[in-house]
């Protein structure tokens, strides 16, 4: 699990080179294109913030503005209410979809402060057919004296808009989503949406970092 949570920590510096300025220039519309070099051109931002790295508003704010753009949030939300999800009003799928985002920022966050300098291996770049709606994209995680990590960046296409981002990371065969999935999709049919959603925003608002299933009564 340590691995899983270094693997999105480098996951997310490779990220943070979607801020406003990169996306000008990045062609979104090319997940590979996007991705690769969007990675290459990343880590001298994380690196000379390294001195702020242990600071969590900091890291959370980082997530925030470079990085939750270009996540799914809403399908990750969608995805999390899972069968839960026919009988939710609009205005509960909206108001979820708003504290779910902020609840996996501290995900992001806390993995960020995981970094330590590991090498992103990029892939080969692939053509996307026209009709693609999702495409898998593999790195490698390259550490000294260690044996090289898998991770899976999920991507899905827009179908409005065209543009690719990002719904799913896997590391050591964990999926991110399906984690979220299953610690929150029971809480939904335990104690109902409004329910969760008041409890993942006092949890927001706390602070705290730790999985939502731990603070269960």
């Amino acid at each position: 699990m340590k691995k899983f949570w270094a693997a999105l920590a480098l996951f997310s510096a490779a990220l943070f080179g979607f801020n406003a300025a990169s996306a000008a220039t990045v062609d979104m519309t090319d997940p590979y294109k996007m991705v690769t070099e969007v990675a290459a051109s990343t880590f001298d931002k994380i690196k000379a913030n390294k001195d702020k790295m242990s600071d969590a508003t900091f890291r959370k704010d980082l997530v925030r503005t470079d990085l939750m753009p270009y996540v799914d949030t809403r399908y990750t939300g969608f995805k999390v209410m899972g069968t839960n999800l026919k009988s939710i009003s609009k205005e509960d799928r909206d108001a979820f979809c708003d504290v779910f985002a902020e609840y996996i920022v501290a995900s992001f966050a806390d993995a960020l402060a995981l970094y330590n300098n590991q090498e992103l291996v990029l892939p080969d770049y692939k053509s996307v057919s026209a009709d693609a709606t999702q495409v898998n994209v593999k790195f490698l995680i390259r550490e000294q004296g260690k044996q090289d990590l898998e991770l899976i960046f999920k991507l899905r296409k827009n179908s409005k808009t065209g543009e690719w981002r990002a719904f799913d990371m896997v590391a050591e065969g964990i999926s991110l989503l399906t984690s979220k999935e299953n610690e929150l999709s029971p809480l939904i049919r335990e104690r109902g949406i409004k329910a969760v959603i008041d409890l993942i925003d006092q949890h927001n608002k706390s602070g705290s970092s730790a999985p939502l299933v731990e603070q269960k009564k």
